[in-house]
Formats: structure tokens, C-alpha cells, sequence
């Protein structure tokens, strides 16, 4: 029996257990210099002067929003093939989501649609989902964004250390997010962060996230409890000093699934842009039919190899929004949602398991074209 194969498995060494531990040992364990440290060394990473850590991705984005001004009633250009937080995260402040089609080669939010809806409707802000590590053409959205005067916010969720035209993404937008989930490139467990080359942003996320105080008892508006602890922080310091190393493994296991899935019929492997340095958050392939992609998901589990469908259904259909009234619309989400599979690609992975996952794979392929 082969060996049990994730799909997401986390690096966690001596460095990161060692750094938790002297947190718990010094017993400043909740918010304090540790948590500023990272910030400050995650904004020089990013490439951007300030950073403001909360407790996930999904109150970041929030936060974020809010903190440029977002509100109730603004419109929010939401791509329709991502995360639901992408969307609920406008929702949380008041604002309405407005879901944009995306391009089938990238999985990211499609720059026609975009100037189609900010010529129909009174756009306040663009969300650029930078999907499974690869980025949004973040260029033609600040250009759109500038010219409209409209707040660009970068959801790099599943982007650390991914760029464009050389630089982080993260740098180019008025704020940007990440999140540290246990399944993202670098992880603290959970917990995300704010990052902006304007100071009054993160001054305003840091109030937010701090129950509004601005002294102790003394609360100059509505805010709530969203820090991050000490020993979080210690965690993302360690996991962003290797974030380089780890991001060059997947890239490398990227590249060898890639030559070994090569020339197969009926099936698109994963797209970089000439301009884009694709950090392979997840490893994502196209199948021809939505019953082909079921079919080998269940067979390449079915051989202890997990293998993912982010996501299978485009947020416009999904309940919650559908009970809200949202109509039909972005094709290329809907047939994303039907041939979009997931293969496994991180760091922990050998040139023995990357062999497995494709011969299996083929395999897999094989007896699921021959099902009536």
C-alpha cells in the first residue's frame, strides 16, 4: 500500500517549535513585541512601508475595506471563481458584492468584465483575488482603479511571495491581504494580515481590530477583538524566513508534474503568465467534462493521493447567494466550477510521490474516459 498523499501538508521544523516555545517560556502571550516584529518584517517583504496583523484572512479583507472607506451600500467587484470570504468579507461591513467572470486560462478576475461593470454601475472598490498563487493582472486593475478613482484591494490569500513584473504582490493595490490558514505557503495556524503604503490604513485597521481604543478604557469608536497572539507572530516569523525556500520547492514539483502530465489529451495544465511568478498555492489542472474531473477524484483518492475541486460551485450559485436574488451570470466561473482539479504540489513532496500522483493520475484518466 502506498503512502498517504495530502494535498496540503504543512512545514513545520525545529525553528518554528523552538520559537513557540520561548513565546510560552518568556509568558507574553498574547499581542505584543513579537506580533510587531513580524509586522515590520512582513511589510519589507511585501515590499510596502506598514502592516497590521488580525485574527484571519477574512477579517482582513474586511478590515481593509473599511479602513479605505468602504461601506454600507458601495459596490464591490468580487470575482465569481474564489473563496466565498472574498465576497462575505464586503458583506460583513455593509457593502454588496458584484461578481465579475474571470479568465479561463489565469482562474482570475477577467480585466474585460471589470470595465464592462464600472461603466454600468457606481463601483466603489475592485477585490484582485490572486487565485491558487498565480497573480491577477494587477497592472491593468491599478490602471482601471486610478482612472476611476476607485479602491483596489489585493486578496493575496493564497499569494505570499508571488509577483508581477518582479514585484510582490501585495505592493500594488491601496491595501492588500494575506492569510495564514494551516494550509497556506507560510502558516501560523490561522490569523491574517493588512499591508499599505498609507499609514492612516493600518492605523485605522490597527484601531479596528482593538475594540477601537485609542487609550486603555477609552474607546473612540466601534471596534472589535481581532488580534493575534504572541505566539502566532512567533510562528510567522519562522515560516516567513523560509517562505522563499518553500515557494521554490513547489515550483520545482510544479514544473516536474507539469513534464510528466505533459502532451495528455484532454487536459490544461496549470498557466503562468509571462510577467507572473506563479507560487503554486495549489496546483490546478482543467479536465474536459465535470463528470471526468468527478470521476478521477474519486479514483486518485481512492488511491490514498488526495486531489481537490476548488471550487465547485461559482459563488453566484451558491445558497446564500441565490437567497439574496443573484442572478445567472460568468460563464467561464460556471465551467471552471465543472473541470477545475487540484493536485498535490507542496514541499514535502518527493520525486517518488510527484511520479505516483502521475502515473496514477494517467491511470485514473484512463479507466474514467472508458465509463459510459
Amino acid at each position: 500500500m502506498k503512502k498517504h498523499i495530502k494535498l496540503f501538508e504543512p512545514v513545520i521544523d525545529s525553528d518554528d517549535v523552538e520559537a513557540v516555545v520561548n513565546v510560552l517560556k518568556s509568558g507574553w502571550l498574547a499581542h505584543g513585541p513579537v506580533v510587531e516584529a513580524f509586522e515590520e518584517e512582513f511589510a519589507k517583504y511585501v515590499g510596502v512601508e506598514y502592516a497590521a496583523t488580525v485574527s484571519n484572512g477574512t477579517m482582513a479583507l474586511a478590515l481593509a475595506l473599511k479602513a479605505l472607506g468602504v461601506g454600507i451600500g458601495d459596490k464591490v467587484l468580487v470575482p465569481d471563481y474564489t473563496f466565498i470570504a472574498s465576497a462575505t468579507s464586503a458583506m460583513l461591513i455593509g457593502a454588496s458584492p458584484i461578481f465579475i467572470d474571470v479568465d479561463y486560462k489565469s482562474f482570475n478576475i477577467s480585466i474585460e468584465d471589470v470595465l464592462k461593470k464600472v461603466e454600468e454601475i457606481d463601483v466603489k472598490a475592485i477585490v484582485a483575488v490572486h487565485l491558487f498563487g498565480h497573480p491577477a493582472d494587477i497592472k491593468a486593475l491599478r490602471d482601471i482603479a486610478s482612472d476611476k478613482r476607485i479602491i483596489l484591494v489585493e486578496d493575496a490569500a493564497q499569494a505570499h511571495g508571488a509577483e508581477a513584473w518582479g514585484k510582490k504582490v501585495g505592493s500594488f493595490g491601496d491595501a492588500a491581504i494575506f492569510s495564514f490558514y494551516a494550509t497556506k505557503n507560510m502558516t501560523m495556524g490561522e490569523g491574517g494580515i493588512v499591508v499599505s503604503d498609507n499609514k492612516a490604513v493600518i492605523e485605522k485597521v490597527r484601531l479596528l481590530r482593538n475594540h477601537g481604543q485609542i487609550a486603555r478604557y477609552v474607546h473612540d469608536e466601534l471596534g472589535w477583538n481581532f488580534r493575534v497572539t504572541s505566539i502566532q507572530a512567533a510562528l510567522g516569523r519562522t515560516q516567513l524566513k523560509k517562505l522563499d525556500k518553500l515557494n521554490e520547492l513547489r515550483r520545482q514539483n510544479a514544473n516536474m508534474l507539469s513534464n510528466l502530465l505533459n502532451g495528455i489529451e484532454d487536459i490544461e495544465l496549470p498557466y503562468e503568465a509571462p510577467w507572473a511568478k506563479h507560487v503554486y498555492h495549489l496546483y490546478t489542472i482543467k479536465l474536459g467534462s465535470r463528470k471526468i474531473r468527478d470521476c478521477i477524484f474519486n479514483c486518485m483518492n481512492s488511491r490514498n493521493i488526495e486531489v481537490g475541486i476548488h471550487y465547485p460551485i461559482p459563488l453566484h450559485k451558491q445558497p446564500v447567494f441565490q437567497k439574496l436574488g443573484y442572478k445567472e451570470c460568468c460563464p467561464s466561473a460556471t465551467l471552471l466550477s465543472e473541470r477545475e482539479l487540484s493536485l498535490p504540489v507542496h514541499p514535502k513532496l518527493c520525486e517518488e510521490d510527484l511520479k505516483y500522483i502521475a502515473s496514477s493520475f494517467t491511470e485514473c484518466l484512463g479507466v474514467c474516459r472508458a465509463v459510459p
